[in-house]
């Protein structure tokens, strides 16, 4: 009668062995999953800053080009008619192209060459 109870003595004493690993274990996956959740983060961190420096900055340096290049072009139209020489309004291509884009303002903004 001693085995059976030595036995199953035993097998309680290992299973609250093993029920103590499987739960180190579950702990560990846990964890892990905690620090590849905190990875992921940081990743999308690092993609957002590359993201920022090398595509949004570049941009808005551009946009900015675009707007004093825009600025000086309005400029140069709004003297265009205040032009010195009168006698040569009408030939002038400068002010045509104005005067056409005026009239076809609709198509003024859509692009040439399609």
């Amino acid at each position: 009668m001693s085995a059976p109870v030595g036995l199953w003595i035993q097998s309680l004493l290992l299973r609250k062995k093993y029920n103590t690993e499987l739960e180190s274990l579950r702990a560990q996956v846990e964890a892990s999953k905690t620090d590849i959740r905190g990875d992921e983060l940081e990743n999308v961190k690092n993609g957002m800053s590359i993201l920022m420096e090398q595509v949004v900055e570049p941009l808005k340096k551009e946009i900015n080009a675009i707007r004093k290049e825009l600025a000086r072009l309005r400029r140069a139209v709004e003297k265009a008619n205040r032009c010195p020489f009168a006698d040569h309004a009408d030939a002038c291509p400068v002010l045509y192209e104005l005067r056409r884009a005026e009239d076809v303002e609709g198509h003024a903004r859509e692009p040439t060459g399609a």
